[in-house]
């Protein structure tokens, strides 16, 4: 007995001896394990516009929770060049090591059919996840001359004076550009239109009367709509505003205005995938924190996450809408 006892425990170790490298194998493979990287010193994130814009805000609002799941201070890098050309640059070039992250957005699509020598594509990146999905609003301004109208009456004025309404852009057919051609396409109004630098200088156009409305994110005109400076006269989204919900949708006045626009995280496209995990778990962690979705609130940012399989869906999307609205609307390239 003890020796055929003795027999099987030594089968035993022999098989788990065996087994060895194989269970290694596994354990090196297993997703939970690949999750546990974080990065060890400080990150820097990718910002593609000026400090005091929806990006930037959206990006500040992020990164101070997601400094708690990272372990890590993360420090905003605001590179605007270019209308984000530099930046979207920048984060496909970038050390795939984890220590450089970028911020995105429906741009890094629509860009490839208005800039002249633009690399990057929605193919140039791993993605991490979607953290959120703004509505471009008509912006108006409250005591001046269309502040009593709606929007059915501010564009068929535009239509009726064509060039006459100053409509502030945000460089050279950007997200608020393509919103001011789909008003323009549906409804037959022509506005004059004025390129300005970001959306935090079209909001102080349109309240010193140097152009009369503008297309733009909650987040950069909260606080002046709040305040009773400024006035929304229709959104592009398919649900009510947060914390505006009597402003329509120009759906529901017989305006096809309805493009996505979205942000989303990415990482250089050869970033190992144990850093990929990594990163996906903590915007993960991080989207799901109550403190953002109160931050994003209190900001006028919508709230919307989508993991990285899904995101990649949408951005899939929006590249097919962007290449068509782009030869409807005749975008040129520049440089």
């Amino acid at each position: 007995m003890k020796n055929h006892s003795h027999q099987s425990v030594v089968r035993s170790a022999i098989r788990a001896a065996a087994l060895l490298p194989f269970g290694l194998a596994l354990a090196a493979a297993s997703p939970a394990l690949a999750q546990d990287w974080k990065p060890t010193r400080p990150v820097n994130l990718i910002v593609p516009s000026n400090p005091g814009g929806g990006h930037d805000n959206n990006a500040r609002i992020l990164a101070s929770t997601m400094e708690k799941y990272a372990g890590q201070p993360i420090n905003i890098v605001n590179q605007a060049a270019g209308g984000g050309v530099v930046a979207y640059n920048q984060m496909m070039k970038a050390k795939p090591d984890g220590y450089t992250v970028g911020q995105i957005s429906v741009s890094v699509v629509s860009d490839q059919f208005r800039i002249s020598g633009v690399t990057y594509n929605k193919d140039s990146y791993t993605y991490l996840g979607q953290i959120s999905s703004d509505q471009n609003l008509l912006v108006v301004k409250a005591d001046g001359p269309f502040g009593k109208m709606n929007v059915k009456e501010f564009v068929a004025y535009a239509k009726d004076n064509p060039g006459k309404v100053p409509f502030g852009v945000s460089g050279n057919w950007t997200n608020h550009d393509y919103t001011r051609f789909q008003i323009e396409d549906a409804s037959g109004a022509k506005f004059l239109r004025v390129p300005q630098k970001g959306g935090s200088e079209i909001v102080l156009s349109i309240l010193s009367g140097d152009v009369q409305a503008g297309a733009l994110y909650p987040s950069e005109v909260k606080s002046q709509v709040d305040a009773g400076a400024l006035k929304i006269l229709a959104h592009n989204g398919d649900r009510a505003l947060e914390g505006w919900p009597d402003v329509p949708t120009f759906t529901s006045q017989g305006l096809a205005v309805d493009l996505s626009i979205w942000r989303a995280l990415v990482l250089p496209k050869e970033t190992p995938a144990n850093i990929v995990a990594g990163w996906r778990k903590i915007l993960e962690e991080t989207m799901k924190d109550p403190a953002v979705k109160q931050a994003y609130a209190t900001a006028g940012i919508g709230y919307a996450y989508r993991n990285a399989e899904d995101m990649e869906k949408l951005v899939e999307a929006a590249d097919n809408a962007y290449r068509t609205i782009s030869a409807k609307a005749g975008v040129k390239v520049s440089n």
